[in-house]
Formats: C-alpha cells, structure tokens, sequence
C-alpha cells in the first residue's frame, strides 16, 4: 500500500471516493447525514494547498483511503475514511499516524478529531494514536499535543517523503538535510562542496 498527499488534480478522484459511501459511513465521516450535492460542494472547497490530504492506494492504485489534515489558529482538525471493502487492514490506523507525523513536522502544535461516540474504530484509532478522548451528547472528540520534532526526526521524515515520491537528494539538498541530522558530519560535507577559491 502506498500513502501519499493528494493534489488538486484528484480532487475529482476525492468526490468520487466521498459520493461511493453508504448513507451510515457518510454519516460516520461528516458526523451528519449529507446528500450528494453537500459532499460535491465539500470537494469543491477542499483546499490542497493549505490543507493536507492524503491518499492511501492498493496495489492497482486504487484510493482506498482518506485522511485530512485541515489546519485552525490553535489546533488542526483530523478526518479519516476508509473503503468498506477495505476495512480491518490497519488502513485507517497507517493513515492516523501518518497524518500525525505530518502535523508534527509542520509544527502542529495539537491535533484532534470529532466523531459520533458510535463510531467504535475511530475511537480505537484515537486511543492507539496516543489522543485522549472525551465524549458529550453522542459526539466523542479526541486530541493529542505534539512536541516539536527533533532534527534527526525531521531529516528521516524528508528523505522518506522524496523516497516515497521517487525524488533524490541533490548536492544541495543532501547537506541542506543532512545537516539537521548531524551538524558535525556535515561541516566537513559542506566545506568539501564548497567551491574552491
């Protein structure tokens, strides 16, 4: 399976995803009933540059899954859907964590999640991922504080985003990163790139 950030260019592909939920996992994801036309204008204002949306596909490439990371001035709001058909693979929870990571490499300070208190594998979900959860009047939310990720962290996480992406690190980049790994190692690294005099 390959989890990956979504574009504009599949917004068509994230309606179409949306619109082929039953009546109960549409209620379930937008914590309310919502016909075709609401779910079209939601994908309609989905905004992929500002927001993060990624995308979780199968071996044909497929989307089978989708977690949104919309961003607010103290907390950035998490959602998750995962094809019926799909369900019990640990999609949803790969999704979760990958979700989180991102929030935390773009210095997420908290992130959190809304679902209806019947919505049982969201809520083990959110208990896997380290967020505590509260439930008042059949809506369950679930939150959790990020620290800010360490240097060695934030380079691991860039050379699996390029990897994943089928990118490479340029003799630019390599000390770019690198350096947030081990300053050290790398002032040698730098010092020989750099051009000679």
């Amino acid at each position: 399976m390959i989890i990956r950030p979504l574009t504009h260019y599949e917004r068509e592909a994230v309606r179409s995803f949306y619109l082929s939920l039953s009546p109960d996992d549409r209620r379930k994801r937008f914590c309310s009933t919502v016909s075709d036309d609401t779910i079209s204008k939601y994908a309609d204002r989905m905004n992929f540059n500002r927001d993060t949306v990624l995308g979780a596909f199968d071996e044909r490439m497929l989307l089978v899954g989708i977690a949104e990371l919309v961003h607010g001035p103290g907390a950035s709001e998490m959602a998750f859907s995962v094809r019926p058909d799909m369900r019990g693979q640990k999609i949803g929870t790969k999704l979760l964590q990958k979700l989180v990571q991102r929030a935390q490499m773009c210095s997420v300070a908290k992130v959190f999640v809304q679902f209806l208190s019947d919505n049982t594998p969201m809520r083990k979900m959110a208990s896997r991922a380290g967020l505590s959860v509260d439930t008042v009047d059949g809506e369950s939310y679930a939150a959790r504080e990020l620290a800010e990720p360490s240097s060695e962290e934030l380079a691991h996480w860039h050379m699996e985003e390029n990897l994943s992406r089928g990118g490479y690190f340029g003799t630019l980049g390599l000390p770019r990163w690198g350096l947030l790994a081990d300053r050290s190692a790398n002032t040698k690294l730098l010092e020989d790139l750099a051009p000679a005099d």
